[in-house]
């Protein structure tokens, strides 16, 4: 008799628990996907790369490229390495299905399966309202749901990495290894996975004296079968310490994109309040409770730190410790009870602190996402429209000859050249020391000539970098002075966005 009762009992559990599943995923891909379509173009400058060399691998019907678009920077065609491959594959389709509509709705998905691996995180670990808990992802940091929108790689591999923590905690270590391999064909910053398996290592010892070795060994085990068998293999051990090593010292002369630079405490203050209040709730909860922090608390806590240490370093990986530090204050408030009951006065009886739990959660999560989710919905009005950079592409594919240079005066404007027109190459572009460790003398002169300092600045542009056309938006002034005066420089094109300018000679 009861073996006939308990299926009936548990299929409805389960199909609530799946119910859950499709619904948060349904939520948080169709939130993602309406903020990203309320704008014809991308939402950031990298986003029109990625997209166009997910659309070239379809195009060229192979895993390892040709690229002929930078040939004077790391990233020539002999040296190219796709350090972003795994998602560039899995644009691909999307791309070539949907162009740029595709493409969001490709992120749009990476959100919300970045949703629900939160959610099942938090059950796997036994965190009570897990559901509620994963609303608080669009409410701890604008900026960290502004750059999962984004089409890069960064929202799958924080997908990944909560993936990583739940097989550690279901203590599932073979899968690591896959995970691991996945993770090095993704992200050139592969060392984090390995990082958070150290730190589930240590929190093991830290809280038990337990010696686990396994975890660690698989992830780096996955890590080196992902470098080696790799189509990129030998090209992207040197690229790898080409590109992050100019990324060690911040303070070097050549100046990076901003999101290699920290955030002021101001500025963190204002626009990732939730994470740093979770992060701050999370550590008082040991103040309402006898027993210490477990394994897996102190996990979380080590992770959410060393994403904090992150952000203090560089602004970038704002797309790293906001979800960590939710996921840390979740899991010390929400597997619990004793937490909660401690905070509520003596008198006040168990039903009251039944109904308190998930409001005492709701409050702050609901007038945080309003306010987060506004002020992502704000910015996205406000990004580059998507003609910067188009009518000067259209004209060089009419008037250039195939694979004919183009002298840029801005690094940045490389992603938009190149999403609109794959028929030039170009000088520089996706970060500028790419060219600046090829070739610096190359890099001093493009400088020089691009600040205005040059007086003929035709002569350098056709000897140096075998250029005669040369494009530039409307911010370089100085520059553009120099080549209104030099005789051999003729403006052939311009909008409200560029200018093109044909060198007829280049006489001493």
């Amino acid at each position: 008799m009861h073996d006939s009762v308990a299926p009936s009992k548990e299929m409805p559990r389960q199909s609530v628990i799946w119910i859950t599943g499709a619904a948060i995923f349904a939520l948080a891909l169709t939130l993602a996907f309406v903020l990203l379509t309320r704008v014809d173009s991308f939402i950031g400058t990298d986003d029109y790369y990625h997209s166009r060399i997910a659309a070239q691998i379809v195009e060229q019907g192979s895993l390892r490229l040709n690229f002929p678009w930078l040939p004077m920077t790391i990233l020539s065609n002999d040296q190219f390495v796709d350090h972003h491959l795994l998602y560039h594959l899995y644009v691909a389709p999307f791309m070539a299905i949907g162009g740029i509509t595709g493409a969001k709705l490709a992120q749009s998905i990476v959100f919300g399966s970045i949703a629900v691996a939160f959610w099942s995180l938090l059950r796997t670990v036994k965190v009570r309202h897990a559901w509620l808990w994963s609303v608080g992802i669009v409410a701890v940091s604008a900026p960290f749901l502004y750059r999962m929108l984004m089409i890069r790689t960064q929202g799958t591999a924080v997908l990944l990495l909560l993936i990583t923590l739940n097989i550690l905690f279901q203590r599932r270590y073979l899968w690591l290894i896959l995970l691991a391999f996945a993770f090095t064909w993704l992200y050139n910053g592969f060392v984090l996975l390995p990082a958070i398996v150290g730190l589930y290592a240590l929190a093991a010892w830290i809280t038990e004296r337990r010696i686990l070795w396994r975890p660690v060994m698989y992830a780096f085990a996955g890590v080196a079968l992902g470098l080696v068998i790799n189509p990129y293999f030998p090209q992207n051990m040197a690229f790898i310490i080409d590109h992050l090593g100019e990324k060690v010292d911040i303070g070097s002369n050549v100046r990076v994109g901003n999101e290699w630079y920290p955030y002021t405490t101001g500025e963190l203050m204002e626009n990732s309040l939730g994470a740093l209040l979770a992060l701050a709730a999370g550590i008082l909860a040991g103040s309402f409770r006898k027993s210490a922090r477990d394994h897996i608390e102190t996990t979380v806590l080590l992770v959410a730190l060393l994403t904090l240490y992150m952000v203090f370093r560089s602004r970038r990986f704002i797309e790293y410790y906001p979800i960590f530090a939710l996921l840390f204050c979740a899991v010390a408030w929400g597997r619990s009870p004793v937490s909660w009951r401690n905070v509520l006065p003596d008198w006040m009886p168990s039903s009251v602190y039944r109904r308190a739990y998930p409001l005492i959660i709701a409050l702050p999560i609901g007038v945080l996402s309003l306010f987060t989710v506004g002020q992502v919905h704000d910015d996205i009005q406000h990004v580059t429209d998507f003609d910067y950079m188009r009518g000067a592409s259209v004209w060089l594919m009419e008037n250039t000859e195939p694979g004919e240079m183009v002298f840029q005066t801005d690094w940045d404007d490389f992603t938009r050249l190149f999403f609109h027109n794959t028929h030039n190459t170009y000088l520089v572009g996706l970060d500028p020391t790419y060219l600046q460790v090829a070739n610096p003398v190359l890099w001093n002169q493009w400088v020089a000539i691009t600040q205005g300092l040059v007086d003929r600045p035709s002569v350098l542009i056709q000897e140096m970098f075998d250029a005669k056309y040369v494009v530039s938006d409307n911010n370089h002034e100085a520059f553009s002075q120099d080549a209104e005066s030099d005789p051999a420089m003729q403006l052939v094109y311009q909008d409200e966005y560029s200018l093109i300018w044909l060198i007829h000679e280049a006489s001493p």
